[in-house]
């Protein structure tokens, strides 16, 4: 749920692609995904492995000056068990941009057409679907997306070849045990629970990865947001969101954002040093 490194205040276009399993089942506007091996048939009728190299892409530079903006990043979710991968390229207005994994297969294509040809896209942010760990494993998730330097290269909108290495790694955080408040698991109990006087969060520092390996925090993220809102822009949520360092281990919430007798929903995120981030959650009312 957490956005980019993290949660950058600027205009972007999300672009939600299946980069984990399978296809999205339909041709997004200005994405150009590798063609899947069963649209490839043999003279047999068979179908056919098929791969993008570097000498198949669009055209994208492998070359040029470096772009402001290039990070790829793991997002699991320990609470609700489900694991994806999130991408972002900013900086720049974009006409083209391609990434390569560490082999060199193009992985992704973002190429504007029709009414943003002209206008391009400032930033570029996509997150992958979040499957959950018991159809796809972390572990299978660690072997598609293999740790090292990804290839990023793109046109701006002047013509300008950009380029960077996104450096990927599969050093995940354990989750963030949340100490204060308590939560429950589903907004149905909260009837269950007795409200909360005063907003204090805390929660145990965490000191390794999910594999018992040390982990280096750089950073928590702390999200509050309220559960029920009417909304018909869907623009307009009360989110209390913050970060802070890796030394913290509470933060007290002013009384002024929350409502009384109100659900919330409460993220904890820890961010490891590469960028990749778990996350805690569970909800509690007021």
């Amino acid at each position: 749920m957490s956005n980019p490194i993290l949660r950058p205040a600027f205009v972007a276009v999300a672009i939600v692609l299946a980069l984990i399993a399978g296809a999205c089942g339909g041709d997004s506007p200005g994405v150009a995904p590798a063609p899947d091996a069963s649209s490839a048939p043999t003279e047999n009728g068979s179908p056919e492995e098929v791969e993008l190299t570097r000498a198949d892409d669009p055209g994208c530079p492998t070359d040029g000056e470096e772009l402001e903006t290039a990070l790829l990043y793991i997002e699991h979710n320990a609470t609700d068990e489900d694991t994806g991968v999130h991408g972002l390229f900013g900086g720049e207005a974009w006409s083209e941009l391609c990434i390569w994994d560490p082999d060199g297969t193009l992985i992704f294509v973002f190429d504007p057409r029709n009414e943003l040809d002209d206008l391009t896209v400032a930033d570029v942010f996509f997150e992958s679907r979040e499957p959950e760990n018991a159809e796809v494993a972390v572990a299978e998730l660690r072997t598609r997306f293999p740790e090292g330097e990804y290839l990023v290269g793109g046109t701006d909108f002047e013509g300008t070849p950009r380029v960077a290495a996104a450096s990927f790694t599969h050093s995940i955080a354990a989750e963030p045990e949340i100490i204060s408040p308590s939560l429950f698991e589903d907004p149905e109990e909260a009837d269950a629970f007795e409200p909360v006087d005063g907003l204090r969060i805390a929660w145990e520092p965490v000191s390794e990865t999910i594999d018992g390996e040390p982990v280096s925090i750089s950073a928590y993220e702390i999200i509050v947001t309220k559960e029920e809102h009417e909304d018909p822009d869907a623009n307009s949520r009360p989110v209390y969101d913050v970060h802070v360092g890796p030394d913290f281990s509470s933060l007290s919430v002013p009384p002024e954002f929350y409502e009384p007798d109100t659900i919330y929903e409460l993220e904890v995120i820890a961010i490891e040093a590469s960028g990749n981030q778990t996350i805690g959650l569970g909800f509690f009312r007021t």
